[in-house]
């Protein structure tokens, strides 16, 4: 299966957490015209997305896939954290920052959770 396919497979909820991301990332793309916070998290999302392709490679659908998201989404979510309230001005780009930290944190949890696992023995292919 390829990861889309497995991604699909999931759980409803993590298939709709995973739209929920996507929409974040694309959503971005307008806001990365003007401001540096969403380019730099657009430009995360392409490195992440890179990354996930060769752990899936290596390892399959695994929790370990998580590790992807700690190692971009950890400094990412401390940047927007040190800059959310830069440029007051940018209301609606400010907003976006706002969900965006709030968003990667919730999946950041799930990440770090899933990854602990992983080292901890839980290597099963997590969906079909």
């Amino acid at each position: 299966m390829s990861m889309n396919e497995h991604m699909m497979a999931s759980p409803t909820w993590v298939v709709i957490w995973m739209g929920i991301m996507g929409l974040l990332h694309i959503a971005a793309i307008p806001f990365a015209i003007k401001d540096w916070r969403p380019r730099i998290m657009v430009i995360v999302m392409i490195i992440n997305m890179m990354f996930m392709g060769a752990l899936f490679h290596t390892y399959g659908y695994t929790r370990i896939l998580g590790l992807s998201h700690v190692i971009f989404w950890t400094p990412l979510l401390a940047y927007l954290w040190k800059s959310r309230n830069k440029d007051p001005e940018r209301v609606w780009t400010g907003r976006f920052v706002k969900l965006a930290i709030v968003i990667i944190f919730i999946s950041l949890l799930f990440d770090y959770t899933d990854v602990v696992r992983y080292v901890l023995g839980d290597r099963a292919v997590m969906s079909g």
